[in-house]
């Protein structure tokens, strides 16, 4: 028998999943989960899964997954298994894909297998592929006496209704218009019958004056209300627009750092022009599908008037069309979903790449990045074709079926005319009113094409704007005993018994960890690559949240202390160096006017750059490159320290903020930060930096292992002293 009978017959016993597709690849483990879950009768939304399989940079384990899916009532198992075996388990089931991925197996055929991609969606591969691919990891999973079905799956019509709040007054204009335009649309085919029926056929030629009048202000009055709906959509896109944007970028600038250290930021910043095409859709094809409706319905009620026979045809054929349709774009969503991740893949990876292009071109690189962009390339080009392909089997069908129903109706027609059932005018009039009630239908179906295709950009919005922002602590006053508000922390800073981790399935990276800083005093935190000190930082920093303990300023736990005194008493600087294209001066005040000059001139001759600046054309108002490319790496960074010091801040955190300076240079930074007189936080692996701090804690693995005066930690002969030897060689 064919190959493609066996196929059919497989597909019978195919075990067909809903497709939730990854918006990361570190969550191919939840959303694999997502999509066994849904099989079952249970919709839970990707973001929680992810914090339920516990989520981190650097992916799910296995076992995580499986303690995800017994918290929701399945009885799951791991097993690792040949291929040959997994053909005993019930499907759909998970496996572990080319050590770095997780699928969803839906079935086997005669040499296939049929898997749901989280990265892609459906696929059919053969059996050599699996078998390459497939690590002998398999999860099994079924519903339990615990499991209840559930949840229902996101509406996009809903999403985008919730997008129209603040504009009803607009579309209630844009509605009332397509009221008064159904006047012009059944009065023109009235116009017809009459024309052929007693002008032309009953030789009334004096009625064909007043009708052309007639029908020409009935064509001006529709012209016109259709020209006042348009611009009012288009005032009302042009609002939703701003609206929907800065609401995007305010909620993605009040998200924490986690939800950034697990995405690809090129792809998450290609996601706000998306707000635009959204914003285009609800005031164009949504709010005129509204208006469509009620104008079908009209003619709809006006055609039954005039023969019932030749309506119940046309609204058969209109039916018909509208499952074809449904039937034809099954497929769109996840391959629109997969073009725009793909394609986000394309964006981001060309950003990273033009942000790095020093170390590209230093290195040599240019071959190896073309060859990462250009693979991201094909495959976002593939993704297309294959979208596109669909695209005109949608734009075919339903094309064919309208010509079809017009040959129809013109056949029934003509036999009612000649059996004295209707009039030449009245089936001109009832086609005429079929071609009015086509237009909006047709509107309606481009619209289910439309809403299926931008369900994958809501899905990667809404990523963003369901989740948690960080909390708001703006609102709340910090007073001191004399009830006066307090503009500037005195720079006591206290870390509690802090324990803190990237997953909370896991062991946490830092657990009970404290430490206590004095204004003026200096605290080195040293270690290998992963012992926790960046960690550390982030956390003072308020970036991320400790699970336990609290990270305290002034005996004030950070939560309490209101956001402009943080902003005016702490300060970050790190080796990743943020410059952007504008003068020296906006760079280091960040556009705020009212930084006093004096308080400029003190943080550059702290970092040792005032000299430097004004030895350039223009001095502050000199105009830097993107990413500070007119200036040495050293002055770069001196940039940054001076900006973290403009408002003289109480707390400071240096994480390598010295690495690209000289000895003789850092000697003089460091002095100067001394006798600021504030608290310093500090990461480094120079001695230089470190040997002269308050006190020197060393890490490993999160756990602290040393801490002490260099002195005293030099005396010991332990870890901190192997680390110095290791950066001294």
């Amino acid at each position: 028998m064919p190959v493609n009978f066996w196929r059919r017959e497989a597909e019978r016993f195919r075990a067909k999943t809903p497709t939730t597709l990854q918006l990361e690849a570190v969550e191919c483990g939840a959303a694999a989960l997502s999509m066994v879950l849904a099989y079952y009768g249970r919709i839970v939304p990707l973001a929680t899964l992810r914090q339920d399989c516990g989520v981190s940079r650097d992916g799910s384990k296995a076992s995580n997954v499986l303690k995800a899916a017994r918290r929701y009532g399945m009885v799951a198992k791991g097993f690792r298994k040949t291929v040959e075996s997994l053909t005993t388990f019930e499907q759909p089931l998970i496996v572990f894909w080319n050590f770095n991925h997780f699928v969803v197996v839906e079935g086997f055929g005669d040499g296939v297998v049929f898997i749901n991609d989280p990265a892609v969606g459906h696929r059919t591969i053969d059996d050599s592929e699996f078998e390459t691919s497939f690590t002998g990891v398999v999860l099994v999973m079924e519903p339990g006496p615990e499991f209840e079905r559930g949840g229902r799956r996101p509406s996009v019509v809903a999403a985008l209704r919730d997008r129209l709040v603040g504009s009803h007054e607009a579309l209630g204009y844009c509605v009332l218009a397509g009221f008064l335009l159904i006047i012009p649309g059944l009065v023109l085919p009235a116009f017809s019958q009459i024309f052929l029926d007693e002008i032309f056929v009953a030789q009334r030629t004096d009625w064909l004056r007043p009708m052309l009048v007639a029908m020409g202000w009935a064509v001006v009055l529709q012209g016109v209300l259709k020209f006042m709906q348009l611009r009012q959509l288009r005032r009302m896109m042009i609002a939703l627009s701003v609206r929907m944007s800065g609401r995007f970028m305010w909620h993605l600038l009040n998200l924490p750092a986690m939800f950034y250290a697990q995405r690809f930021p090129g792809e998450v910043a290609d996601r706000s022009r998306l707000n635009d095409k959204l914003a285009e859709v609800v005031s164009g094809q949504l709010a005129e599908a509204v208006i469509g409706v009620v104008m079908m319905i009209f003619y709809a009620g006006l055609m039954f008037y005039y023969d019932a026979v030749l309506t119940v045809i046309g609204i058969v054929f209109a039916a018909t069309n509208i499952l074809v349709l449904r039937w034809v774009s099954g497929q769109r969503v996840e391959a629109n979903m997969r073009v725009l991740q793909e394609y986000g893949k394309v964006q981001g990876s060309a950003v990273a790449g033009l942000q790095s292009i020093e170390t590209i071109k230093s290195s040599g690189l240019e071959d190896s990045f073309f060859s990462r962009w250009s693979g991201y390339y094909a495959k976002a080009t593939n993704a297309r074709q294959q979208l596109q392909l669909s695209n005109q089997s949608l734009s075919v069908l339903p094309a064919f079926l309208n010509s079809l129903s017009g040959v129809v109706l013109i056949i029934v027609g003509g036999v009612r005319v000649i059996d004295g059932n209707l009039t030449i005018g009245m089936l001109v009039a009832i086609q005429s009113l079929m071609m009015s009630f086509r237009a909006p239908l047709n509107m309606l179906m481009g619209l289910g094409g439309t809403l299926q295709e931008i369900g994958g950009d809501l899905n990667r919005v809404n990523d963003v704007l369901h989740y948690p922002v960080e909390p708001d602590v703006a609102d709340r006053e910090l007073v001191d005993d004399h009830q006066e508000p307090v503009v500037r922390l005195k720079g006591y800073v206290e870390v509690r018994n802090v324990t803190f981790g990237y997953s909370p399935l896991e062991p946490p990276l830092l657990d009970d960890f404290s430490v206590s800083i004095r204004p003026g005093q200096r605290v080195a935190l040293v270690g290998g690559s992963g012992s926790g000190k960046t960690t550390i930082t982030k956390l003072i920093s308020g970036e991320y949240t400790p699970w336990k303990g609290e990270v305290c300023f002034d005996d004030i736990t950070r939560q309490e202390v209101p956001r402009p005194v943080l902003v005016n008493s702490f300060a970050t600087v790190t080796q990743e160096i943020f410059l952007f294209g504008g003068t020296i001066r906006d760079n280091l005040t960040l556009w705020d006017p009212t930084v006093p000059k004096d308080s400029l001139v003190r943080a550059a001759e702290d970092a040792a750059i005032h000299e430097t600046i004004l030895a350039l054309p223009g001095g502050y108002d000199s105009v830097l490159l993107e990413g500070g490319g007119n200036l040495s790496g050293g002055q770069r960074q001196r940039l940054e320290i001076a900006r973290a010091l403009v408002n003289s801040p109480s707390v400071l955190v240096l994480d390598e903020a010295t690495s690209a300076l000289d000895s003789e240079t850092e000697s003089v930074v460091m002095e100067r930060l001394r006798m600021r007189g504030c608290a310093a936080i500090i990461v480094a692996h120079r001695l230089s930096t470190i040997r002269d701090c308050d006190e020197i804690i060393v890490l490993e693995k999160g756990r602290v292992v040393e801490r002490g005066t260099h002195d005293e930690l030099w005396a010991k002969e332990g870890q901190y002293a192997a680390l110095i030897r290791t950066a001294n060689n």
